[in-house]
């Protein structure tokens, strides 16, 4: 591709339900304009949240994707599948008919007005913690902040670290409800609101004696549980990142949806399951940016902060709900030619004469198609250790049994780089044997001289390198021109991650292509073989005295990443060319020297001048 396009945030069908890292439509959409014509056959062996099949539908394609995680193709199914938008708007309101008022009766306040019976919509709770200097105990929520992980006492202002625990004491500090007189309302948490709680934790007790079916399965010891320290903080279950109310409210709400029709039960666990997210311990408010809106789970970890909302399930089920009918509804008009219902092999699909689909549940190790049948390849891989999809996913998937999950997913075969220790963690080779099966059954079912186009992003340079070494080895090489940067989401920039100095903020388009490509000589001859700080000082350099202009942090190491690609492709096929020792040495040279490591301040600063947020060339342009 030899252009970048805006990135536009998500369609309708994209936030029916969430997924990890999906990348912006309008980028894929011109991937597929510019890669295949109407009738080709698309493969994601990565699919995903959906987005290279569903704008592959959109433009008259037909696509095959597939990916290891349950989820994931549950997810981009739903995207595809056509619905009767009428009738499952009536079997929606049939349930909550059913499930509102009990609902009602789990999330019932006192309006502080006119003390009649109230609907919360959300409780706040915060944990309480104790000074250690004086004893005081002080609700996190009444304490100013002194820094991350720590409050200041009360009473005497000692400095207090404390970070939620399953045993952690909390207490209701503000509730926000509807009252039928006086109309929605916040106010402070009741000693009534405290004792209803504890009835609550009761009522739970017998929630299997009454049929309620919730999750007892166990987080597994996996990077996500590492990094969020689960079973330090004695979070041992799924269950426990859910409130007892919330577990009833979701318990109930479940059952009540196994009753319904068999057509549009799935519609409605998918409801069900996009609905957890709003509904968890890990949801906040942050009144500056969503007013009287909660704040859902959003990370791509499992923090539990220590002032949190139980959001009202009905509420938060019937908004997804409304969610899930815009987006088919927009789906389905832009949908020119509705595709041929989901395709039960892939050999369905290659014979189809329309636009089809075919989605399935399976690692792309081994592709089950023929030799030379795919026209392109478009995917976005797993970005190393950036994101661990089935340990985020296995908090939807142990909800739902009936949609062929209910466990924990297998990850065996996920292609992932743990930053954790724990038995069976990923290492970098691991992450490079992955990805080069899966890269080579696409060479060998993509047809000759075709490309395979990925996107791609990591800070960390062991990540690009197991990346190039496996398409190398696959078959694949990178022409002089097969880079563009491809700028991020304007909207989604407030991450933490992207924000900090010298991120790129949005996505490298990778264009291979099958079999050797003519990469200049010069591109090839401009490391000679070694990865050193020279290389990136001579790197930087050149980049300076091109733009002729200072640069951001962000702007220089884009403008590295895409010059440089075609030459680190030729040191890996070159590697590859010279055995497993040759490739070894390489990726130890991308982990150990850091070429692409875009935080290498005190290296820029011996060479060059920052100033205003920029770097510029030491002296002038003439150097």
């Amino acid at each position: 591709m030899a252009k970048a396009v805006q990135a536009r945030p998500h369609r309708p069908v994209y936030r029916m339900h969430r997924y990890f890292a999906r990348r912006p439509y309008s980028v894929f959409a011109e991937m597929v304009d510019h890669y295949s014509n109407p009738g080709d056959v698309i493969l994601d062996p990565f699919c995903g949240g959906g987005v290279t099949l569903v704008e592959g539908v959109l433009q008259q394609r037909r696509v095959i994707g597939f990916d290891l995680n349950p989820m994931a193709t549950t997810i981009t199914r739903m995207q595809l599948a056509d619905v009767d938008i009428p009738k499952l708007t009536h079997a929606a309101a049939s349930l909550m008919r059913r499930f509102r008022p009990e609902c009602d009766r789990l999330f019932a306040t006192t309006c502080r007005t006119c003390r009649s019976t109230a609907r919360a919509l959300w409780f706040e709770y915060s944990c309480i913690a104790q000074c250690p200097r004086c004893a005081t105990t002080f609700p996190i929520a009444s304490a100013t902040k002194a820094t991350v992980g720590a409050w200041k006492c009360t009473k005497c202002t000692e400095v207090v670290r404390f970070s939620p625990r399953a045993d952690a004491r909390s207490t209701i500090v503000t509730v926000h409800y509807t009252c039928t007189r006086c109309g929605t309302r916040t106010g402070p948490g009741s000693a009534a609101d405290q004792r209803r709680v504890l009835e609550i934790d009761s009522e739970l007790q017998d929630a299997e004696a009454r049929g309620l079916w919730i999750p007892t399965e166990p987080i597994p010891d996996c990077n996500m549980q590492r990094e969020s320290a689960l079973f330090k903080k004695g979070i041992l279950l799924f269950r426990q990142l859910f409130t007892p109310r919330t577990l009833l409210a979701l318990g109930l709400l479940k059952k009540m949806i196994a009753d319904e029709q068999v057509g549009y039960r799935d519609w409605l666990l998918f409801t069900f399951s996009a609905t957890l997210r709003y509904t968890n311990r890990m949801v906040t408010r942050n009144p500056g940016w969503r007013g009287t809106r909660p704040l859902e789970w959003a990370k791509p970890g499992f923090w539990l902060p220590p002032v949190y909302v139980d959001a009202n399930v009905a509420e938060e089920f019937q908004r997804r709900l409304n969610a899930v009918v815009r987006g088919k509804t927009d789906f389905q008009t832009k949908c020119p030619t509705p595709p041929a219902a989901s395709m039960t092999s892939t050999q369905a699909v290659l014979k189809s004469v329309r636009p089809a689909y075919h989605v399935g549940c399976r690692s792309s190790t081994k592709v089950p198609l023929p030799d030379g049948t795919v026209d392109v390849i478009l995917t976005d891989p797993p970005y190393g250790s950036y994101v661990h999809y089935a340990d985020l996913c296995n908090f939807w998937a142990v909800w739902l049994p009936e949609l062929g999950m209910g466990t924990a997913i297998d990850n065996r075969e996920e292609a992932v780089i743990a930053r954790k220790r724990f038995p069976g963690a990923k290492s970098t080779h691991d992450y490079q044997r992955l990805l080069e099966r899966c890269f080579s059954e696409c060479a060998r079912v993509l047809k000759t001289d075709g490309y395979m186009v990925l996107t791609f992003n990591n800070r960390e340079p062991r990540a690009w390198g197991s990346l190039l070494v496996a398409a190398a080895k696959a078959g694949f090489d990178l022409p002089e021109r097969g880079v563009v940067f491809q700028d991020g989401i304007d909207m989604y920039r407030h991450t933490a991650q992207s924000r900090r100095a010298g991120s790129v903020i949005g996505d490298f388009i990778l264009s291979f292509k099958k079999g050797r490509s003519s990469t200049s000589r010069s591109s090839r001859s401009r490391i000679n073989g070694a990865l050193t700080d020279s290389v990136f000082v001579r790197e930087i350099r050149a980049i300076l005295r091109r733009e002729r202009r200072p640069l951001r942090p962000d702007e220089l190491m884009r403008h590295l990443y895409v010059g440089i690609q075609p030459t680190l492709m030729s040191m890996a096929r070159q590697a590859v060319a010279n055995g497993n020792e040759a490739i070894a040495k390489l990726l130890e040279q991308f982990d150990d020297i850091g070429v692409l490591d875009s935080h290498r301040r005190l290296l820029l600063e011996r060479h060059f001048d920052y100033k205003a947020d920029r770097w510029s060339l030491r002296g002038s342009l003439a150097e």
